[in-house]
């Protein structure tokens, strides 16, 4: 059975994105894909800097949720990033935990060779935005979603779409749930990704 490893980004397990990511793995789960959920504020996942950029050793308690991490990485075929967009920008722990893959995205692949390669060809890559401005301000937080997408790209991973929510600010009474067609939407979305591109028949 192929893996899809679901990543959401938000600080609140009832936020739109995240919201949107469970319909999007349901949708995925009934297509016979193992879904495994990370919500990225459960982990301890230190900044990265040069004196951890390794998180080397693997069995300090700093370091374990980054191996953890890098591991599902490497095990699975599918990645869907979901996340709200502040800023224009990604929240600071997925561009984090961004920076912290650098180091298993692109590697040396032969002794003699010096340049690194990218070393996750095997994943194949969806996102889920959501921003609380009108439709017409995607035009300026689509900086989140290309930055997002040039790093996995640029680590290996074959991008195969996005969705996204407008009006999700504070306050809104437009929010994710109170919005069925676009629930169902992403589920049908997932359930489409999963069978294209997860399916053992499908790669």
């Amino acid at each position: 059975m192929k893996t899809l490893l679901a990543i959401s980004s938000a600080p609140n397990r009832d936020s739109n994105s995240t919201t949107l990511l469970e319909e999007f793995c349901r949708g995925a789960e009934t297509a016979g894909v193992h879904v495994e959920r990370v919500h990225l504020y459960d982990l301890h996942l230190p900044y990265f800097d040069y004196e951890n950029r390794k998180a080397e050793p693997a069995d300090n308690v700093a370091n374990r949720d980054i191996k953890k991490m890098e591991e599902f990485l490497i095990n699975s075929h599918g990645l869907v990033i979901a996340a709200p967009v502040w800023n224009f920008s990604v929240p600071a722990i997925l561009k984090n935990f961004l920076d912290r893959i650098s180091y298993i995205g692109r590697v040396f692949k032969h002794k003699k060779s010096m340049h690194k390669q990218p070393n996750l060809t095997q994943l194949h890559c969806y996102y889920i935005f959501t921003f609380g401005v009108p439709w017409y301000g995607w035009l300026f937080d689509s900086l989140a979603y290309y930055h997002t997408t040039l790093t996995l790209w640029y680590c290996g991973g074959k991008n195969h779409g996005l969705l996204k929510a407008s009006d999700c600010g504070n306050g809104s009474t437009n929010v994710v749930k109170n919005r069925p067609k676009l629930l169902h939407k992403a589920y049908k979305k997932g359930r489409w990704f999963a069978q294209k591109y997860l399916q053992e028949n499908s790669l």
